[in-house]
């Protein structure tokens, strides 16, 4: 099992852990659980090893969260610290203190393509169009009788569409959807909205796709390149200008933040990261960052926050990062 497949059970053993805790979960969840453990050794390790950890949890906090205020830099935590940061990134890498993540549980279970944070992945699809997924992604695909529809779970994809005039390219992103005959665009859905950003051709988005593909969309514009819209639960807004190198940078495992805050900043890092950024210091939240940052070197990215705005980031594990 590689490690992104570890991610994952790792973070749905997090998931189960604390949704079976609740007052008001329900046999099928129970049975669903049952399932899941029993589904191969893999999960039944996860669980074990999230168990050992949430085990470690209690005495090493109060050392951990000393070690939070005083620390000078980024220097690797004691041996005990590192014992409650492992526990405590189980709570913070997969949604924080507590929360359920059924969505995403149910989203993995139907979705034909998954990528954790910070994994990137590139399909060919049947019809011979290509998908590039960006971190934290879902899909489900529908490509029988002549269909060619995709659907985004969650996440972004990057989808270069081969052209077929007779059989429309169909990309649902929930609150709104992309169609096209042949062109290279993007979809994100995030937050109950879809976003669409079109690199070449021409794509037609609807706030309220019909369910016969071949008939007029209400609601609808046509983005040409250079042009993004977004759907969500007012309808649909745009076109308006995109910036390819900001709307893209992922695919070139890169990052970009143009007079952003910091709060945002963390935001984004923690939907790229296998892990969690936690800012201790809320007066720093709001302080404004720029640059292009490679995802993939994660101290230069720290390096630049402590240089440019004066916070110090202390690297406890690779899960889990304090900003204070």
């Amino acid at each position: 099992m590689d490690g992104s497949d570890g991610d994952r059970l790792f973070s749905e053993a997090n998931a189960w852990f604390f949704r079976l805790q609740s007052d008001d979960h329900t046999p099928a969840e129970r049975a669903a659980f049952a399932d899941w453990l029993a589904r191969s050794p893999a999960h039944a390790d996860a669980w074990t090893g999230l168990q050992s950890l949430l085990h470690d949890l209690k005495e090493p906090a109060r050392a951990a969260y000393a070690a939070s205020r005083s620390a000078p830099s980024r220097r690797p935590a004691a041996a005990g610290v590192r014992r409650f940061a492992a526990a405590m990134a189980v709570l913070l890498v997969v949604g924080g203190l507590g929360v359920w993540r059924g969505p995403m549980l149910y989203q993995n279970a139907v979705a034909d393509q998954v990528t954790s944070a910070g994994q990137r992945r590139t399909l060919t699809l049947p019809d011979g169009s290509t998908a590039e997924m960006n971190g934290g992604t879902a899909l489900a695909l529908d490509f029988r009788d002549g269909e060619r529809r995709v659907r985004i779970l969650r996440g972004e994809a990057w989808f270069h569409v081969t052209r077929d005039p007779d059989h429309p390219f169909v990309v649902d992103g929930g609150a709104g959807a992309a169609r096209v005959l042949g062109t290279q665009f993007s979809v994100r859905r995030e937050d109950g909205r879809t976003t669409v950003t079109v690199g070449e051709g021409l794509v037609e988005v609807s706030a309220h796709p019909g369910t016969d593909s071949h008939a007029p969309w209400p609601d609808s514009v046509r983005l040409h390149p250079g042009e993004s819209a977004e759907a969500g639960p007012l309808g649909l807004s745009g076109p308006r200008a995109a910036d390819p190198a900001v709307a893209f940078a992922w695919r070139q495992g890169q990052i970009v933040f143009r007079q952003q805050s910091l709060a945002s900043v963390i935001a984004a890092l923690n939907g790229q990261w296998p892990g969690r950024v936690v800012l201790l210091n809320d007066e720093a939240a709001e302080r404004v960052v720029s640059g292009v940052f490679a995802l993939d070197r994660p101290d230069a990215v720290f390096d630049a926050l402590e240089r440019g705005l004066g916070v110090h980031a202390t690297r406890i594990t690779p899960y889990l990062t304090l900003l204070r």
